[in-house]
């Protein structure tokens, strides 16, 4: 939580991501209020919103002195947050970086809010969103340990890979580890991710993510229910972990230590109703005890990544063709810039460079001199 608005882009020190294409926008009954907006940007949710809502009816709460909030029954530490953004510079400051920066926020009345989300116990107020939206209903959570074996890294890549092979949705969190094993094998098979952030969409983090945050945001999505610049922190990442366990039909952990925040995602996914699946271990691998755990307590267990489509009840011609095949035909012997392959392939800038960076990733082409690509 922050506790006094910003006044301009000396907000945080973390290495930003840089700006995606902006997103179509929402209608002005769908766009938050600036009521809601000095809720979110005070580190407020849904069941705090009806709150408010009990206390104060129908009136703008934000246009009465703290005095009446006092008055009207509302806490010390609510009006001690909500203080510092009664001042409504700060709340047009904030859009006006979110339309900079292509980040688009969705608030309750947006029809592109996830209905998914609302099953939650505390559902995210605002959402601010990069990339394409709204999100597919068939989606894979792959999780686990960020200290990951290599065993674990490759299977999370395999499953990352077979999923975006199904035309499954991959959702993870960009930790290190399983998450951005998962997360780079989606990518370089050009399937559909989703990179649920425990920071603010503006920040990369893990600072050596910047490029896959960025891959994500030109074929996927990025998403944070956290205000601009928010770091990372101890306690945003379980708050994270169940919007991935939200988002998803299935949740597997591939790797996960007894106190791993993977558990804590299979949590929350069962609580909602989700299955969850976990990846057997070695009985004397840390890295192992956690999902090991999982299945003792009747969790699925996933013993090979090549019978997913049948595990999720997919016709096995499911598989697509492998994407970025066109684009290295186009390459053939030639150095070219993204705009010439776009022209070439007669496809949307947007996902040439997407597939041009998971062909990177996979060690498919290589980035030369003056913005031009070349087959390796």
């Amino acid at each position: 939580m922050r506790g006094v608005p910003r006044t301009g882009d000396d907000a945080t020190r973390t290495q930003r991501a840089r700006p995606a294409a902006v997103l179509p926008g929402v209608t002005p009954d769908e766009a938050p209020s600036d009521a809601e907006l000095a809720l979110h940007l005070a580190g407020g949710n849904a069941v705090d919103q009806r709150r408010l809502q009990e206390l104060f009816g129908d009136t703008d709460w934000l246009e009465l002195t703290p005095e009446a909030w006092r008055e009207a029954g509302l806490g010390a530490r609510w009006v001690e947050r909500l203080a510092p953004w009664r001042n409504r510079a700060a709340l047009e400051w904030e859009r006006q970086t979110c339309g900079r920066l292509g980040v688009r926020l969705l608030g309750p009345r947006s029809r592109d809010y996830p209905a998914c989300l609302h099953e939650l116990p505390f559902p995210p107020l605002l959402l601010s969103v990069r990339g394409r939206w709204p999100p597919p209903e068939l989606a894979l959570g792959i999780v686990g340990a960020r200290a990951a074996t290599p065993t674990g890294r490759q299977v999370a890549g395999q499953l990352g890979e077979a999923a975006a092979g199904l035309g499954v949705t991959v959702v993870s969190g960009l930790a290190r580890g399983i998450d951005s094993a998962a997360l780079e094998a989606a990518v370089a098979r050009g399937g559909w991710t989703i990179g649920v952030l425990g920071c603010g969409i503006d920040v990369a983090y893990p600072p050596e993510n910047l490029e896959l945050q960025e891959a994500i945001a030109a074929g996927g999505t990025l998403l944070s229910e956290f205000p601009l610049g928010t770091r990372p922190d101890r306690w945003t990442f379980p708050r994270r972990n169940r919007l991935i366990a939200a988002l998803c039909r299935v949740v597997v952990v591939v790797e996960a230590g007894v106190r791993s925040g993977a558990l804590i995602t299979a949590a929350h996914a069962l609580e909602i109703g989700r299955e969850v699946w976990a990846v057997p271990g070695a009985i004397d691998s840390p890295q192992a005890a956690g999902t090991n755990q999982l299945l003792f307590d009747g969790a699925q267990p996933l013993i090979d990544p090549s019978r997913l489509a049948e595990m999720l009840g997919l016709p096995a011609t499911a598989a697509r063709r492998q994407p970025g095949d066109a684009l290295l035909r186009a390459l053939g012997r030639h150095a070219l810039t993204a705009d010439e392959l776009a022209a070439r392939c007669r496809e949307e800038l947007r996902l040439v460079r997407s597939q041009l960076i998971g062909l990177e990733l996979e060690g498919r082409v290589l980035r030369t001199g003056g913005g031009r690509w070349v087959a390796r």
